[in-house]
């Protein structure tokens, strides 16, 4: 019977083909003379260092603008974990890597050894995961098809047709095999390395010059690469041979890739003596050793090991760099470190060979400060660059890792979609410090400078999280130096067309405009521009964020929230009820309970202050108060689920209303300029308008329209004319001072990109809040339907079928616009009524 192959069916499209997904093939490799060649012809390609590879790699995949608190950065790819679809993508740490980006990039163009970066910062804020980040694109980076690295092996072959390969651990560059200093036969002195550079730059000239690291102009072999072309010279075969033709006969330029795996390229140790390399001998079988010594005399095989062998060319990650079991740190212990930092190079049987490798270093704040205070220190201190990577201060970043990491307890539980955003809130509040600032800029007013100084920490939770409602704005207004716009121009943006920027801007999906927030009132938001978030951010940094629960610690919190669930429901009075048993067991049991006086002693408490209706005593839910903070957070909960059930209940689209706000504007502008008979002329031209629903001029106001409106803004029917009167005044001032600005050659109903919406905030909230339904649905009723329908399903069925039609409208759009699940929107509205958060009677009229 013939045998026939297995073929996929005809009918399949694409067939998987195991033979292409592992097509692994063999690295390119070249002749000395060949490599000569190419490296002429393309001279940046070969010329990589440790420094320029971390920064091309970080780069590759791309970056985001966001702005933090009036502070745009960018925000790197690399940070959400392109490699392994996000499951170890690190949030808010966007100013970290930008610190890390510019200490690398200026390596290259620093004289001596590259310094090494020490990212400090307490346990669980993320510190090993922006490494493992880093290391992670590098290697990525380095399989790419358009970037080759390559190094050069030995190339031996016997009499026999046996071959034999020798490689250097070191994975050094090809460059390196042109001598600094080159001796020729009647004794006269060239430099072949300086020689070849200066060529380069010859031919060069004409287009862009070619440059030179420091690092290749000065570096040389490893000693056991100068140990084979020691025998190779002294053996009588090769008597009559050049340097080249030697290089050409025994050198093979080889491509190499990085590997954390393997350590090449990329080293990570947990202790500093790892970092003593170590000369190992190579054992090789008897024919091995027989071509060899055809080629090497007398030479004996050798390797080398340790961590800074592996790392060359690359990343040396030492992890909890300075903790010794608690002990006191000794110069010995990362003497090697200090070496490397200081030369750049490694002690190798008496002799130094340079290494080019980038440091990185991580250690939490205990061990940093023990070495601070050790006088033998002092000469690492000054090789290295603190970077500090410290907890989040923004609760979207908090919420985006919560939802990650806890995303298995939506699969077994009804999960109440506000809990990640509460205990994100409650989490970022126990780590800010109050705002304590003596100088402000001369241009501010008193009021300007109380605000900031009386700033709660939910005002200031709010502002660091909150929508940026112009960020090309920001942008563009930023002083000339802001280190931003150095950053952008690196990346090629031009920050005066925002063409050129504006498509790189990125919004948090979680974000909230601080108009939003109901957190501030109209005239202290006018004061909150965003030099004053800016200096907010700035005040306490880098300290802010180092205190308070981490988000391991919290992780815990929501685990104990599920394991007192009734294992089917996870709401946020759990969590809350969680968080008073922890405070009341102590700092004894929980150690970021322990409030640090320095800040809090020097201020005066935050005055009594009353929050969604739960008033707080003088002091009660401060910055440092955790206790006090469990209420606040509760607050702010009382807030999001009124304005929720709010939107469920009235179901109007947002955009209508505020469409309807933009006409009632327009027409009381018209109404003013018609009063008013001496200038009725000039007036009211200026605010009359095309209807984009008619299509017809409207010179006119349309009172009865108007009075539908003030009849939501302004129930007191004798007060109704003046009401209208202080709206149009009010526009007229906001836009004589230019604190709001319509959309060029638009009327205020056909205007849309403007911060109409957030200089009357107050009347739009009215107006969202408010329904009119018909006289069957008594609001009374409807709460008690609610409590029904949780508590007694045959009365909810008894109910008028309006009320019982309207809480299902109610539920499903709990369900469709907030992601609710069945369960927990009903209890949460049922919540809310029993706590008074909202009344039915002032939604519906």
């Amino acid at each position: 019977m013939e045998k026939t192959a297995l073929t996929a069916p005809e009918t399949e499209p694409n067939p998987f083909n195991v033979r292409d997904l592992l097509g692994l093939r063999q690295r390119r490799t070249l002749r000395f003379s060949e490599f000569v060649q190419e490296f002429l012809e393309h001279p940046d390609d070969y010329l990589h260092t440790s420094s320029s590879l971390i920064a091309a790699a970080i780069k590759h995949f791309g970056f985001e603008i966001v702005v933090r608190s009036g502070e745009p950065v960018l925000s790197y790819n690399i940070l959400r974990d392109p490699f392994s679809s996000g499951i170890n993508a690190v949030f808010g740490q966007e100013f970290c890597i930008k610190q890390i980006l510019e200490i690398i990039e200026s390596a290259d163009k620093e004289v001596g050894p590259n310094r090494g970066i020490i990212l400090v910062g307490p346990p669980a804020s993320g510190k090993t995961n922006v490494v493992d980040l880093l290391v992670r694109a590098l290697e990525e980076y380095l399989k790419q098809a358009n970037v080759r690295l390559y190094s050069f092996l030995f190339h031996f072959e016997g009499r026999s047709g046996r071959t034999v390969d020798i490689r250097s651990e070191f994975q050094q560059s090809p460059v390196l095999l042109f001598p600094t200093l080159l001796q020729g036969e009647n004794g006269t002195l060239s430099r072949p390395r300086q020689e070849l550079f200066e060529h380069l730059e010859r031919q060069r000239r004409a287009a862009a010059s070619v440059h030179i690291p420091v690092y290749y102009q000065n570096a040389s072999l490893d000693k056991r690469t100068l140990d084979v072309f020691e025998g190779l010279l002294h053996n009588p075969r090769n008597q009559d041979k050049s340097l080249f033709e030697l290089l050409e006969e025994y050198v093979r330029i080889e491509e190499t890739e990085f590997s954390a795996a393997q350590a090449k390229g990329i080293a990570n140790i947990d202790e500093m003596a790892q970092l003593h390399v170590q000369t190992v001998p190579v054992v090789l079988g008897q024919d091995d050793l027989e071509v060899l010594r055809e080629h090497i005399p007398g030479f004996n095989p050798y390797r080398y090991e340790g961590a800074t062998v592996g790392s060359n060319r690359g990343i040396l990650h030492i992890h909890d760099a300075f903790g010794v079991n608690g002990e006191r740190i000794r110069e010995s212990d990362y003497k090697p470190l200090l070496m490397l930092l200081g030369s750049g190079r490694v002690s190798v049987e008496s002799t130094q060979t340079p290494v080019d490798t980038n440091v990185v270093l991580t250690t939490n704040i205990e061990e940093m400060e023990l070495l601070d205070h050790q006088l033998t220190s002092s000469k690492l201190l000054d090789r290295i660059e603190k970077v500090p990577v410290n907890y989040l201060l923004d609760a979207r970043g908090e919420m985006d890792i919560l939802r990650r990491d806890m995303a298995n307890i939506s699969e077994k539980y009804e999960v109440d979609p506000n809990l990640f955003r509460v205990a994100a809130y409650y989490s970022v509040m126990t780590r800010l410090l109050p705002p304590m600032r003596r100088k402000f800029p001369l241009g501010w007013s008193v009021e300007k400078t109380e605000l900031y100084l009386g700033i709660t920490p939910e005002q200031k939770l709010l502002i660091y999280s909150s929508l940026n409602e112009d960020p090309v704005g920001t942008i563009q207004k930023l002083p000339h130096w802001h280190p931003f716009r150095n950053e952008a121009l690196r990346m090629g943006l031009n920050l005066s067309h925002p063409e050129h920027f504006a498509p790189f801007i990125k919004q948090h999906p979680d974000a909230v405009a601080l108009r939003h927030s109901e957190m501030f009132e109209e005239e202290e938001l006018k004061l909150i521009d965003d030099e004053f978030m800016r200096m907010l951010l700035q005040e306490h940094y880098p300290n802010e964020g180092r205190n308070g629960i981490s988000i391991r610690q919290l992780q815990n919190v929501m685990r104990n929230t599920i394991a007192n669930s009734d294992g089917h429901k996870v709401h946020v009075g759990i969590f809350l009820s969680q968080l008073k048993k922890m405070i009341s067991e102590g700092p004894e049991f929980h150690h970021w309970l322990e409030i640090d006086a320095q800040y809090t002693s020097k201020r005066r408490p935050i005055p009594e202050r009353t929050l969604d209706g739960l008033d707080l005593i003088e002091g009660e839910g401060d910055f440092g108060d955790f206790q006090g903070l469990v209420s606040v957070v509760k607050a702010l909960y009382h807030t999001l689920i009124r304005r929720e059930i709010t939107v469920c209940t009235v179901d109007r689209d947002p955009l209508q209303i505020e469409a309807d706000l933009r006409r009632y504007l327009q027409h009381a502008l018209l109404a003013r300029a018609t009063r008013n008979k001496a200038f009725a002329h000039v007036m009211v031209p200026r605010f009359t308008f095309i209807d984009p629903l008619s299509g017809r001029k409207v010179d006119e106001p349309d009172l009865n329209y108007m009075a539908s409106i003030e009849a939501i803004l302004t129930p007191d029917e004798d007060s109704t004319e003046a009401f209208r009167q202080e709206v149009a005044q009010k526009f007229l001032d906001l836009q004589s001072s230019g604190d709001l600005v319509l959309e060029s050659d638009k009327a205020i109903l056909t205007s849309r990109n403007d911060n109409l919406l957030q200089c009357f905030s107050k009347e739009y909230a009215q107006l969202l809040s408010h329904r009119k339904v018909d006289d069957e649905i008594d609001p009374e009723l409807l709460s008690n339907a609610f409590f029904q329908k949780l508590n007694d399903p045959e009365a909810f069925e008894r109910a008028v079928p309006a009320v019982r039609q309207f809480v299902e409208r109610i539920l499903q759009n709990m369900r469709t616009r907030y992601r609710y699940p069945n369960s927990i929107a009903l209890a949460t509205i049922v919540f809310a009524l029993r706590k008074g958060v909202i009344d039915f009677r002032n939604i519906l009229s």
